[in-house]
Order: C-alpha cells, then structure tokens, then sequence
C-alpha cells in the first residue's frame, strides 16, 4: 500500500488515520514491522509526526513497540479478544443504564436510519461501508450518555474491534444480516424501556462475535 503525502495543519492526525487504516483493513499485517523511514518518504513528513502517531497507536492496541527493535502491528490473541469484548459489554451496558430513560423518537429515528443503511450496505456488497455504519451505530448510542470517561474508554477500543471484525471477514464465513437483527433487537430494547433486554442483548452480541474472532485467528496463525 502506498500512503499519500499529507500537509499541515493536521499532520499528525492524518498520519494516524493512514497508518490506523492501513492496519485494520489489512494493508498492514499482524507482526509486520513499521519502518519509520518508509512512511515518512512516502507521506513527505518529517519523522517526529510519525513517530508520534505511532505512539498514539499504540495507546490505541494497534501496535507494540518494542526496544532497539521498532514498532510492529499487534497480533492478537484468543485472550486479547476475551478481553476486548467483555469490557465492551460492560461499557455499553453502563451506556444502556445512562440512556435507557432519555432516549427520544429521534434517537430511535437516527438508529434505525442506520440499520436501514447497514442494509442496504451489505445488499450493494459495500462492505467497509457495512462495518462502518456498526461502529457508527454503536457510537451514537455511547456518545448519548453523555459520559466522558465512559465514551473515551470506548472509543480506544474501537480501532481494535474494528481490526478484529476485518480478520473475520477474512477467515470465516458468516451471515453479514445477523447484524440488523442484533441492532434490531438492541433498539427494541431501548423503545420498551427493558434494561435487562438490551443488557442480555449485549451480552449475547458479543459473545457470539467474540466467538467469530477467535476462530478467525485461530485459522490464520494455522501453519
């Protein structure tokens, strides 16, 4: 993958897009090594923004940098994975605590515009548009608590998911419309004012997609 030249004023945080999309979308692999020198050629940047996008993506569980040797895309584990997912679970059921009362029929007009959306996206076979619509749905439902520390937490996972959900496109086979059942069933939830629903919903979402996840690396380090 070639990655494009960038200017100021947001330097920085167009090296970390690139470099954060590049990863969850495959250009960069598991274990690859991440030469500086390469990327500052090809973005006509100076090292310091990329040597400090990279630190930030590290942060995010992106990569891991290791001494005198570099930093290296992350290869996840079935234990990486456990862990992603279940505190998930644990900061979108708090968001369900926060918004299950102040949800109004335009937040449920907003969500399910973006299940219809989603639909239409994995009937047009646009599948990068599909997960990022998931994620865009699983946002608008987190952001709502209103909660700073609750929604900064979840979004450093996101670019984690979002890699795990791109290795599982590559290895399993599964249903792309199960998702418009889960989001469906998450925003009946909502609408009956059922916390337990949306909770147990939660729960089971991502049990499942964990699942995924862990079958999908499992395939992939296969020898």
């Amino acid at each position: 993958m070639s990655f494009y030249q960038v200017s100021m004023p947001s330097l920085r945080d167009n090296v970390v897009e690139q470099i954060r999309q590049a990863i969850i979308e495959g250009h960069l692999r598991p274990n690859d090594h991440i030469v500086e020198a390469l990327l500052t050629e090809q973005m006509g940047v100076s090292r310091t923004p990329v040597r400090e996008a990279l630190i930030l993506l590290e942060r995010e569980g992106l990569v891991i940098a290791y001494p005198n040797r570099g930093f290296y895309v992350r290869e996840f584990t079935a234990t990486d994975v456990d862990h992603i997912f279940s505190i998930r679970v644990v900061l979108e059921n708090y968001a369900a605590e926060r918004n299950l009362e102040t949800f109004t029929q335009e937040d449920f007009e907003q969500l399910d515009g973006m299940i219809e959306q989603q639909r239409l996206a994995i009937l047009d076979n646009d599948f990068k548009r599909v997960r990022s619509i998931d994620m865009n749905f699983h946002r608008y439902i987190v952001s709502h608590s209103q909660h700073p520390l609750l929604i900064r937490n979840w979004t450093e996972l996101v670019a984690q998911i979002a890699a795990l959900l791109y290795l599982r496109a590559e290895s399993v086979v599964y249903n792309e419309m199960l998702a418009i059942g889960d989001h469906k069933r998450i925003v009946e939830g909502y609408k009956s004012r059922d916390l337990n629903a949306v909770q147990h919903a939660n729960r089971e979402i991502n049990y499942r997609v964990s699942a995924e996840c862990v079958l999908a690396i499992r395939k992939l380090t296969e020898p």
